[in-house]
């Protein structure tokens, strides 16, 4: 998984990511701005690596971020919404590439390290 953080001109920081992941990068823009809520995260994400099997999830406002056993995943709340919708016609389904992501522990938590040096500018 690549990655590129930049500022925007008013200073917002944007997570580009590579394609399939662009779903994580929102979450990190949207839901882990503050390094109090990125420490949460790693803490999650490190009880997973020493074995811990209980999943650990974050409602964000947007996006839910599950973490698993081996790995994380990131949904928009709105596929959650148009999967029920599409129960009942899947003709109508949508694209939803861009609203769902899936990656590794070990790749996360190296997202996670570089987002919140970035985020405290170092």
């Amino acid at each position: 998984m690549e990655f590129e953080f930049r500022r925007e001109l008013g200073g917002s920081p944007v997570a580009l990511m590579s394609m399939g992941h662009e779903a994580i990068g929102r979450f990190l823009q949207d839901e882990l701005q503050q390094p109090a809520t990125i420490a949460l995260v790693q803490t999650a994400v490190a009880q997973r690596l020493a074995g811990e099997r209980t999943p650990y999830r974050l409602e964000g406002s947007e996006q839910t971020l599950l973490i698993e056993a081996d790995e994380i995943s990131v949904q928009d709340h709105s596929v959650h919404r148009q999967a029920e919708e599409d129960e009942f016609d899947p003709a109508l389904a949508v694209y939803d590439a861009e609203s769902e992501a899936v990656c590794g522990l070990e790749d996360f938590d190296h997202l996670l390290e570089s987002w919140l040096a970035f985020i405290r500018g170092r």
